[in-house]
């Protein structure tokens, strides 16, 4: 989910100068036409895709990579995890999109040219690109099926159908466009009727999409820049209904050609697909990377044929995969082997005489422990069940979690918020985050956590064992280091840790359905605004998107704050309230925000990671003089 224009670190593309950002009404016009007026400069700057009219696809060109989980499946209002992003943000496409080069993240047309903006902020108008094809399917009776805007009318409207999964997404939409809530509540009796308009969602003709909301929204640009808000039609859910997750048909570069459910996934390239270009924005504020743009320039996209995607779960086995040149791209190198590779944060001198291509970079995300909040032993706000989270939070050591499971490839997290966004605060502290298990040892003893049947583990208040369960995931990110450290910190302190293991797929559907009492988490950006991240404790997002199910009103109340508001110094402040109270509450314990190695041998070409963590394998090309002889061999032989 992405913006307008370029993002300066803290300052919202939307957003205007900081000396305009105060509580005066009479401001807000002036501010809003300076808004528009980048707008505007934005769109003659932007350089958006070019339509070819043909994909550039060179036959035989197959890029082998892998992700370290499982995929849930791949129709995005109803899967929200990582991998299956990965796959989906190939296949259908947002209005918007990223300059992938560019950084500070940077929106530039997709599918639609910039939008037009209200005065008051509160209408959106987007243009389709006349001339856009789904890719061919029976489910268009051999015809050729052309995106339209009622497309993205009816797509929008799936990330809110509770019958989606209880819609992960629909945190995006809900309670902003005017209209839609009634269609969402309506449909708790009986099914979501998409065929009755909504007054803020409405395609004017054909063309032109627009969206009206209740209430100012900033980030509206970035999330219709969102891999989930990635355009579907509605033959091909209907006729494929519940099985649709193997049946992903987009307007995007690729499509699936292959399957095997948590095991291998192929794409190929779509012949239907219009072909682009690649330009880089060029804008005061905006860096791009030289090498790697020249060497996509005079290039149509997609180069690639298929794109061949293992899973492997275990980090010494996708490594030795990459030694061997089995994958060509490692994204997210294994914590381990970022040192053995990189011992002081430069790439050995043997790896540099091979050719490869290393990246290490933080990452545009956050990882945190989390309580159910309705769970009787773990949750609650009665000053006790506040005193043992506490307890357990004070327990953590964050330093030696950093230092010996992640290997320092990771900052201290100090808040919900992650580097790379509107809102975060560098120099933000957590007050309450420091490791001090003898204040933990106290606080459990005056509230009365302690031993009473002498078995030297701590009791509940009223005598009853205290055991607390922690759920985890078999596949790479459930590190077993990471549980014994938890195991052991928590012994310390007298209390009894077991551990529930499952893999990543089932992993994710019980915490999002609430069973669970503790559980480790972690968020990527969907766009780079800390709205997207204290959603996920916003008390009305309880279930599938607050797994944790915190509630509080004051933290309510200024998220509905931050979320109507461009960033300015006010709303960073009510920002760090937020994370103050987050960190007096406990619903988490943030850990670490990471920092990321990612490889790639030398044929592969135009590589860049980008903050928002997806593939971009639409830029990337195979370089076969750069292959040795026998692999390229072998590869055209299979």
């Amino acid at each position: 989910m992405r913006r307008l224009a370029a993002i300066h670190h803290f300052t919202h593309p939307l957003a205007p100068h900081r000396a305009d950002c105060n509580d005066a009404t009479g401001s807000w016009q002036h501010a809003l036409i300076r808004m528009l007026w980048w707008l505007f400069l934005a769109l003659a700057l932007a350089v958006a895709p070019t339509i070819q009219g043909a994909r550039a696809a060179d036959s035989g060109k197959t890029l082998y990579t892998y992700f370290e989980a499982p995929e849930s499946g791949f129709d995005p209002a109803r899967n929200s995890d990582h991998y299956s992003g990965e796959v989906f943000s190939s296949i259908f496409e947002p209005l918007l999109t990223y300059d992938y080069l560019a950084r500070p993240q940077t929106l530039v047309p997709n599918t639609a040219d910039l939008p037009e903006i209200s005065p008051d902020g509160m209408t959106f108008t987007y243009r389709i690109r006349p001339g856009i094809y789904f890719s061919s399917d029976p489910a268009f009776g051999g015809q050729r099926r052309e995106l339209t805007a009622a497309d993205y009318v009816y797509t929008f409207q799936r990330l809110v159908d509770p019958a989606n999964r209880g819609a992960p997404w629909d945190f995006m939409f809900k309670g902003k466009v005017i209209g839609l809530d009634e269609k969402i509540a309506a449909a708790a009796n009986g099914e979501f009727d998409y065929d009755s308009p909504v007054e803020g969602l409405q395609a004017l003709d054909r063309y032109t999409l627009q969206i009206r909301l209740k209430r100012p929204d900033y980030n509206i640009p970035y999330i219709t820049a969102a891999p989930a808000t990635g355009v579907v039609a509605r033959e091909v859910i209907e006729r494929y209904g519940d099985d649709i997750d193997a049946h992903p048909v987009g307007t995007g570069p690729f499509r699936l050609k292959t399957w095997e459910r948590r095991n291998h996934i192929v794409l190929e390239a779509n012949p239907e697909y219009r072909g682009t270009t690649y330009s880089p924005v060029e804008r005061d504020g905006v860096e791009f990377d030289h090498e790697v743009a020249q060497r996509l320039q005079g290039k149509t996209f997609p180069r690639l044929d298929t794109i061949d995607i293992r899973i492997i779960e275990t980090a010494q086995a996708s490594w030795l995969a990459f030694q061997s040149s089995q994958i060509d791209l490692h994204p997210r190198l294994g914590a381990n082997y970022a040192l053995l590779v990189a011992p002081n944060n430069e790439l050995a001198e043997k790896y540099v005489k091979l050719g490869w291509h290393y990246f290490r970079e933080a990452e545009a995300d956050i990882t945190y422990y989390q309580f159910f909040m309705d769970d009787p032993v773990v949750g609650g706000y009665t000053p006790d069940k506040v005193a043992l989270r506490r307890a357990i939070s004070l327990a953590f050591n964050q330093a030696k979690m950093i230092s010996v499971v992640r290997n320092n490839q990771a900052l201290a997290a100090q808040s919900p918020l992650a580097p790379q966004i509107n809102g975060y605060d560098p120099e933000f502290r957590n007050v309450l985050g420091l490791y001090d298990p003898a204040k933990a040892k106290a606080m459990l003893d005056i509230f009365g956590y302690v031993d009473c049947d002498g078995d030297g583990w701590r009791d509940l208040p009223d005598c009853k064992p205290l055991r607390i369960t922690y759920l985890s995931s078999s596949s790479q990110g459930g590190s077993r280091d990471t549980e014994e450290m938890l195991i052991k910190g928590l012994a310390d302190i007298g209390i009894r840790l077991d551990t529930d293991v499952m893999n990543f797929s089932d992993f994710l559907k019980a915490r999002q359905a609430g069973k669970f009492q503790f559980s480790g988490g972690a968020w990527g950006q969907d766009y780079p605004d800390a709205e997207n991240f204290m959603q996920l404790l916003y008390g009305p997002n309880s279930g599938v998107v607050n797994d944790s199910r915190f509630r509080n009103a004051e933290f309510d109340r200024l998220y509905e704050q931050i979320a109507s508001e461009p960033p300015s110094d006010a709303r960073n402040e009510r920002l760090r309230e937020m994370s103050r109270i987050v960190n007096a509450y406990v619903p988490w314990i943030v850990e670490a925000n990471r920092i990321r190695t990612h490889l790639a041998h030398p044929w592969v070409v135009g590589f860049k990671p980008h903050p928002d963590n997806m593939p971009h394998y639409l830029y990337l090309d195979i370089d076969w003089s750069q292959m040795p002889a026998d692999l390229h061999a072998r590869r055209e032989s299979e």
